[in-house]
């Protein structure tokens, strides 16, 4: 029996994260099976798990937009621009404290008085005409012709009055923290009534979606979250900024149309419906959630919620991975690496392309791009000639964070000595780790060297048994070894191998 040991060293020729299913060296690698995209859903993160206590930035900026010019009323929309009202200004003025000043300009509407401002009589003061029809532009030739008149002002005065007292938000979390969850949806329903929090409606989805504090009804939480969607939307100031270091930080409006594309792909409560889901994923990626282009790229890789389509799926990667998603640099690997069944004319096998992607990914950390960036250079693929030493450097990157297939390629030059001293201990050890993760062959590898008693002890049971397994996952090797090596074992090493395998029933606890 002898170590599994492929032409080219350190190769490994089952590669599970990319599905090659590749059983002799030398062979071709089948095509990768687009991921289906429930898969990527999964990898996506939906906030809303608020730990710790409330998230005091979280109702700062829900009453930072109810409160701003332009959300609630025409006055925000119909007055003439003041670079002292530009929300760039407004904010810095916030953040250093300068709202009071004598000198701020952009206290020239109050809610305390809302017909002008106390300090300065001439500024926002109306003029009623002999009809009681209020003219705002006063004197100024310059202002807009349909003004911000008094009834506008006053709503907005109170509606900021009530704002900047309301306490029904910051009351919700908190009891939603402590478990209460009654209290919470009361207190939640409370703050939209009151001023429309986009954060309160969505809250309210995930408690109906859930049924905490209420019982569970996914059309009420779509009808929640719908709220949300349907709620007025700067496309200037409520976009997503997408920060690629930290790509799971999204905004309310984000995190609702996620939710109902994860309502309508599982069927949540409700029909199952691809082609919905299509529909919010979309919705995300308006909103500046550039990784939805990811899950729509796999939507049409898949066929599932969305025609069948290779060129639109490359387009949807493309722009993600320009805006530094990277699990879409890693998809681009595979895409122009693999011919995709059934789209032999979808996106030409470019090797050298499709190397550059999985380094980019794997430099931004990606696993499964370090892993098969490593792949590449151990072939020779994509460039003039097999690079190891660079192979193994990645190799050891993704085999320290616990990759399988990686940890059984390191393995591999260490058994043989090849780019590093050879070390039957160390290659031992990363075979076992390795099998551990249900690498078939490694588990192969490592029965080899139990059996010989390679890198340490001698132990044909657990040879014995770690072959089984891998002759369990199909591995071909395993099914010749295998009869060799139960001629050897003695009953009581062969009790013992069975009891591996068939591990004894843990007693309940009392």
């Amino acid at each position: 029996m002898r170590l599994l040991v492929p032409s080219r060293p350190g190769t490994l020729w089952v590669t599970a994260g990319l599905a090659l299913a590749v059983q002799a060296a030398g062979a071709q690698p089948a095509p990768a099976e687009p991921p289906a995209p429930t898969q990527a859903l999964d990898a996506v993160k939906v906030t809303g798990q608020r730990n710790g206590g409330v998230d005091p930035s979280v109702v700062s900026a829900a009453k930072s937009k109810v409160l701003s010019r332009q959300y609630a009323s025409s006055c925000g929309f119909m007055s003439g621009y003041s670079a002292a009202e530009d929300e760039v200004t407004l904010a810095y003025m916030r953040d250093f404290g300068l709202q009071d000043s004598p000198s701020n300009e952009a206290e020239r509407f109050s809610d305390l008085s809302p017909e002008g401002n106390a300090r300065t009589a001439t500024v926002g003061s109306a003029v009623a005409d002999n009809l009681g029809n209020i003219d705002a532009r006063g004197s100024d030739p310059l202002a807009p012709s349909v003004a911000c008149a008094g009834g506008d002002r006053r709503f907005a005065a109170g509606r900021n009055w009530i704002a900047r007292k309301d306490k029904s938000l910051v009351q919700a979390f908190e009891a939603y923290e402590a478990g209460r969850f009654t209290e919470a949806r009361t207190r939640f329903e409370e703050g939209w009534n009151k001023l429309g929090y986009e954060e309160a409606a969505l809250m309210l989805g995930r408690l109906h979606l859930l049924g905490l504090g209420t019982p569970a009804s996914t059309p009420r939480a779509i009808e929640w979250l719908r709220r949300v969607i349907d709620a007025r939307y700067d496309p200037v100031g409520d976009r997503l900024k997408f920060d690629a270091k930290a790509p799971d930080l999204i905004n309310t409006r984000v995190e609702a149309a996620l939710l109902l594309a994860r309502i309508h792909l599982t069927g949540q409560g409700t029909a199952r419906n691809p082609a919905e889901a299509y529909k919010w994923w979309a919705r995300a990626l308006d909103y500046g959630f550039e990784p939805a282009g990811t899950l729509l790229a796999q939507a049409h890789l898949s066929g599932v919620g969305a025609a069948q389509d290779v060129r639109l799926a490359l387009a949807y990667l493309q722009a993600a991975g320009e805006a530094g998603h990277v699990p879409a640099l890693y998809m681009l690997g595979q895409l122009y690496q693999h011919r995709l069944p059934g789209q032999p004319q979808g996106v030409p096998l470019d090797l050298q392309r499709a190397g550059a992607f999985y380094a980019a990914a794997a430099k931004a950390g990606h696993l499964e791009a370090t892993y098969a960036a490593a792949r590449m250079l151990d072939l020779g693929e994509g460039i003039a000639a097999p690079a190891p030493e660079r192979a193994v450097v990645l190799y050891k990157d993704a085999a320290l964070k616990g990759h399988a297939d990686a940890q059984n390629a390191l393995a591999t030059y260490f058994y043989r000595g090849e780019v590093v001293p050879q070390n039957l201990a160390t290659a031992r050890q990363l075979f076992q780790a390795a099998a551990q993760r249900r690498q078939p062959d490694a588990m192969f590898n490592l029965a080899v060297m139990l059996a010989q008693g390679q890198g340490g002890d001698k132990d044909l049971a657990a040879a014995y048994a770690w072959c089984t397994l891998a002759l369990g996952l199909g591995h071909e090797q395993a099914a010749t070894a295998l009869p060799a090596l139960a001629a050897r074992l003695t009953p009581e090493e062969k009790a013992r191998a069975d009891a591996m395998l068939r591990p004894a029933p843990k007693k309940p606890s009392r």
